[in-house]
């Protein structure tokens, strides 16, 4: 399903043309050729929905959108090499006219310059038009192809009804108690004001969500208890006309000519008439599959439902957490439906890929194959309905044993069962959030994901935007709240309220890969030569045992964006890094340490680093054999997270890290050997994040960090210092400014006493603000914390 990630990319090389145009003036010729290119990508991009149709029995459509994706990555490599050499261009000039202080001399100065400058901005320009030139060729065989204009066609969402096999279900009796325990209890929130209870059952696709509230709305029990009952089904956007109309019908038991003169009732009369049903009278309201937060609809909905008699309730079933919050649930009330266990799973595979076969011979043989397919499903309910069904067919042990080692998302059936209701998730999501869901893949099942580490890789591939001057990191919260409002993330880890770690499903994790196809990759290292597709792989893994060194030779990764290395101890040798740096120069992310991985990475780092034009993001942590960085790192004008965390060996900071004007995270706790900072720290004003920062409290000289460099730092928002010297330039320090700072930590090195540091820091109201004995932790968990 290349389309998925191509229309993604499509998208964003397109919010770079706009941007590129924005803020930078091009060279005559270039402008008419992104524009051009702008006319291409719409063209190809309405027809994207009919491609994806006709590539499943068409190879050359299939190929098509191969050549279309390669094509699209080479576009949004070249404008982002064309606006990085025309920022530097900006930028050496700044630095000359600062450097003369002259305006005559500048013009000199631009003047000399320009010969070099068009020399680049033309090379940029013919890759360009090359660009277009390919693009032509393929918006032209899209007439071919008779490709046409079309929407994506999404699966239909099922309408469900209150009728259920109860004989069915399996491992659902004790929330479906706990369930009726709040329906059929007393009604203790009204005398607080709240007249109404709605309580909502929360979880992903396939877990069985809508099976139980049909056990609980068809309990005997609940048919005593309340005076009416109705069963609505809302799947589509929440239109609370047709919701209304839905409800009386349940409440009225209306069907056929009935139930289609509603029609043409406005919205006033049907509420009107709801009112009429459940005025004085206790009754229970079931809305199964609620998927879009209603809002203001919702609440002129809710003010009809308050006629009903004490005790009345409703139970709503989303796999959107904003959707509980919105129709009034506490958390009290929200049941966040749980996994099935192997054994309830194999139960329900087994009844249905075992019916009609009660005297099979062979029954025995399958059951041990069968109890380990069941453990595949991971708690799905509706997992364990599909293979069951595949099975159900099949009788020998080797058909059994091709089901179990078949990957879930290469099954057709599956594709088109378990797949469905994920993908309705999926295209819920905004368009820019589908992206950052789809990177996860590119790490294994079973990985535990940290927040700040998964979404800092989401900044350096752009899917946050590319405004320097934006809050990105709360962008970035943003998009992962909303996945986990949609199901999409599970099993979370939880420090001081925020969620620091979390895992994804498997079965979410193959509809990743399904969506991605090849996008993501792993290789296991088997020799000194690796080898990838370099026409289908952008992203990474590399994995190797112990013994094994990461290859000195690699091929087909010239345009490989992303690199996550998971090896052993001394495994990435400097002769290996440099041809990595040769080679790979559209590299955005470079990811050197597992998380709690060993220390794999030599004493230094290649000078051939500062060749990767497009870095965003280098994690060296934990590299505890590192003791320098060469000063062309700092020739990366696009790096924004450098993370040098445990590196203890580490003696000095580049003395040209100024120049590294976008950097917004730098973290350098555990550099034991670090003594100083240098004072070009100051200049870098993106920095939103600086943890480890050693700054002198005594003195503002000309080489070392001090606490007065803190004041340039306007967007700063997180600081963990450790101050030293053993007095404090009071004067100097009220110069920090810390008015954006949120949280700042401090340990103290020398003498000066803590209540003179936050005297002379005039620290702003609100701000977290602490002590620590040891600088080396985070008083509040690592870098990969939420609060980093």
């Amino acid at each position: 399903m290349a389309d998925a990630i191509l229309s993604l990319l499509l998208d964003q090389v397109k919010t770079i043309i706009n941007m590129a145009k924005k803020e930078v003036k091009l060279l005559v010729g270039v402008t008419e050729e992104v524009e051009k290119l702008e006319r291409n990508l719409d063209l190809v991009l309405s027809v994207l929905a009919h491609a994806k149709e006709k590539k499943a029995t068409d190879e050359l459509v299939k190929k098509w959108l191969d050549r279309l994706k390669e094509a699209a990555y080479d576009m949004e490599d070249a404008l982002d090499e064309w606006k990085t050499r025309a920022e530097l261009e900006v930028k050496g000039t700044e630095d000359a006219a600062n450097r003369q202080g002259k305006v005559l001399l500048l013009r000199n100065f631009i003047s000399c310059f320009s010969f070099r400058r068009l020399s680049s901005r033309r090379e940029v320009a013919v890759n360009i038009k090359e660009i277009n030139r390919r693009i032509d060729e393929i918006v032209k065989e899209k007439d071919k192809y008779q490709l046409e204009s079309r929407k994506i066609e999404l699966p239909k969402r099922p309408e469900t009804s209150s009728f259920v096999d109860v004989s069915k279900l399996c491992g659902r009796d004790g929330v479906k108690r706990e369930i009726l325990s709040y329906l059929l209890g007393g009604n203790s929130e009204v005398e607080a004001g709240k007249l109404i209870q709605t309580f909502s059952i929360v979880g992903m696709g396939g877990l069985g969500k809508t099976a139980l509230a049909q056990l609980v709305y068809n309990d005997p029990n609940v048919k005593q208890h309340f005076e009416n009952v109705a069963w609505v089904c809302v799947s589509d956007s929440f239109d609370e006309k047709r919701v209304a109309k839905a409800i009386i019908q349940g409440l009225e038991k209306l069907s056929g000519p009935a139930a289609n003169g509603l029609e043409s009732d406005p919205l006033e009369v049907l509420l009107g008439r709801i009112s009429k049903s459940i005025e004085g009278k206790k009754y229970l309201l079931v809305l199964d599959d609620v998927w879009a937060d209603g809002g203001q609809r919702w609440d002129s909905l809710k003010v009809t439902f308050n006629l009903g008699a004490a005790g009345s309730k409703i139970l709503v079933t989303t796999r959107d957490l904003n959707v509980a919050s919105m129709v009034g649930s506490s958390d009290s009330q929200i049941i966040h439906l749980k996994k099935l266990g192997d054994e309830e799973c194999w139960s329900i595979l087994r009844d249905i890929a075992f019916r009609g076969k009660d005297q099979m011979k062979s029954r025995e043989d399958l059951e041990e194959i069968g109890r380990k397919i069941a453990k595949r499903c991971k708690g799905l309910p509706l997992v364990a309905k599909v293979l069951g069904s595949l099975l159900q067919s099949r009788s020998t042990k080797g058909e059994w044993l091709t089901i179990l080692d078949s990957e879930i998302w290469k099954l057709n059936l599956a594709q088109k069962e378990i797949f469905a209701p994920l993908l309705l998730s999926y295209y819920d999501l905004p368009h820019s959030v589908r992206r950052c869901f789809l990177y996860c893949v590119l790490f294994p099942k079973d990985y535990v994901y940290w927040y700040h580490h998964i979404t800092s890789h989401w900044l350096a591939q752009g899917f946050l935007g590319s405004d320097p001057n934006a809050d990105l990191e709360s962008i970035g919260l943003e998009y992962f709240n909303t996945l986990v409002a949609h199901s999409f993330f599970q099993d979370f880890g939880i420090r001081g309220g925020y969620i620091f770690c979390f895992k994804m499903h498997d079965v979410v994790h193959d509809f990743g890969k399904y969506l991605a196809e090849n996008e993501f990759a792993m290789e296991i290292v088997q020799s000194d030569h690796l080898s990838i597709n370099s026409a289908k792989h952008r992203h990474l893994l590399v994995t190797a045992d112990k013994r094994m060194t990461f290859p000195t030779s690699i091929s087909g990764a010239e345009k490989l964006r992303t690199l996550v290395t998971y090896m052993g101890k001394d495994a990435l040798t400097c002769d290996a890094l440099r041809n990595l740096f040769n080679h790979c120069r559209r590299l955005r992310l470079l990811d050197f340490n597992w998380p709690d991985g060993p220390d794999h990475l030599c004493n230094e780092v290649p000078q051939e680093v500062g060749k990767l034009m497009h870095l965003r993001y280098i994690n060296l942590a934990n590299s505890e054999k590192l003791e320098r960085l060469p000063e062309e790192l700092c020739n990366i004008l696009n790096l924004e997270c450098l993370d040098l965390k445990g590196c203890r060996n580490l003696k000095h900071l580049p003395e040209s890290i100024g120049k590294l004007l976008n950097l917004r995270f730098l973290v350098t706790n555990g550099c034991f050997a670090l003594t100083h900072y240098p004072k070009g720290i100051g200049k870098l004003t993106s920095l939103r994040t600086l943890i480890g920062v050693i700054a002198q409290a005594d003195r503002n000289d000309g080489k070392e960090f001090s606490i007065a460099d803190l004041g340039s730092l306007k967007h700063l928002c997180r600081v963990w210092m450790k101050v030293v010297g053993n007095s404090i330039d009071m004067e100097e320090a009220r110069k920090a400014g810390l008015q954006n700072v949120v949280e700042l930590w401090i340990h103290l090195a020398g003498e000066v006493e803590e209540d003179d540091i936050i005297e002379a820091l005039n620290l702003p109201p609100g701000i977290i603000f602490g002590f620590s004995d040891n600088y080396w932790l985070n008083p509040r968990g690592w870098f990969y914390a939420p609060d980093y």
